[in-house]
């Protein structure tokens, strides 16, 4: 199948670039940015993959899906994380409202088999029970979204696509993803510290966010849910369309900083309980997702727990930063 990655230059993309190919698929990645060499050790072939191009260009978007013969989008293409949201919400909206509306228009145009959007547990707005469940209320009549503009855009982004599927016969399956780790990874959320100071032999001090938890979720597990969706047979109407992806267990940084001081010998860290209050707010969503509908929907189930994660994290970063 000819796929196209929005945002396949960046961490989870070439994660799914090398996951398609590795699987048969010619894929091409659709990005602004050059892939960072990190990205090239885990997909190679992105360098020369990459159609350059804007998520809210869809003339460009067009033209690329034309030219190329593409049947089916993988869209992680996106403006991520709640501090960001709150310092740029015109970007947020624009970026991940719009561009689903752009990738969702021209799949519809271009007849293509299937979208899969990669959403977030940031979709939810609390949860109703001691795990997070697709059925659990996305949206509040009092509160906006624990996550800010970032989580309500991927709400918003959600139910667009459901609206394609729904009215235009779009086949849309969304994604929700969360706490995604391992070598390549840009966002800190703790772990990325832990691990890559650890092989360095350097020291983590953290004053503050022992108790945060995420779900943490290794990148391979991420990507082979994208591409366990992509394959799956068309869905039909009245079919649950929204699908947790992770590891189904939370963990708190502390857990994690003791899961890296017994992977990786003679690591250093140290970390406070204190939360900043932003954290306080957000880990109101937080939580274990519950993916029960990923293993009967998908046939998939998460391969890697946070031991050998976090072990393969380490082992991927040694080689890299060992070469000559």
């Amino acid at each position: 199948m000819h796929v196209l990655v929005t945002g396949g230059a960046g961490f989870l993309g070439g994660y799914v670039m090398a996951a398609l190919a590795k699987q048969g698929h010619q894929a091409l990645a659709y990005d602004i940015a050059s892939p960072s060499a990190e990205t090239l050790t885990v997909a190679p072939d992105v360098a020369t993959r990459l159609r350059t191009g804007q998520i809210g260009d869809i003339a460009r978007l067009f033209e690329v899906c034309r030219s190329e013969n593409i049947e089916a989008i993988v869209h992680t293409a996106g403006i991520v994380g709640l501090e960001v949201s709150l310092e740029q919400p015109v970007a947020t909206y624009q970026t991940n409202v719009m561009g689903q509306v752009n990738v969702c228009e021209v799949a519809r145009q271009l007849r293509m088999r299937r979208v899969v959007f990669v959403s977030s547990n940031a979709a939810y707005h609390k949860g109703s029970g001691s795990s997070l469940i697709e059925t659990d209320p996305a949206f509040s009549i009092r509160d906006g979204n624990p996550a800010g503009h970032y989580g309500t855009s991927k709400m918003a982004a959600e139910a667009i696509g459901l609206a394609y599927a729904t009215f235009q016969d779009l086949d849309f399956l969304s994604l929700r993803v969360t706490a995604i780790y391992g070598f390549g990874m840009r966002s800190p959320m703790y772990i990325k510290p832990m691990v890559e100071n650890a092989v360095l032999g350097r020291p983590t001090r953290f004053a503050t966010g022992g108790l945060m938890k995420r779900d943490y979720t290794h990148v391979l597990d991420c990507s082979d849910g994208i591409v366990a969706a992509l394959q799956a047979p068309r869905w039909t109407a009245g079919e649950q369309r929204v699908i947790n992806i992770a590891s189904g267990r939370a963990r708190t940084a502390a857990d994690v900083a003791r899961t890296v001081r017994d992977a990786i010998p003679g690591a250093d860290i140290e970390i406070g309980d204190a939360l900043t209050p932003l954290e306080q707010q957000n880990v109101r969503m937080r939580a274990s997702l519950d993916i029960s509908a990923a293993k009967r929907l998908l046939n998939w189930s998460p391969k890697w727990p946070l031991d050998a994660g976090v072990t393969e994290y380490a082992e991927a970063f040694r080689r890299y930063t060992s070469r000559p």
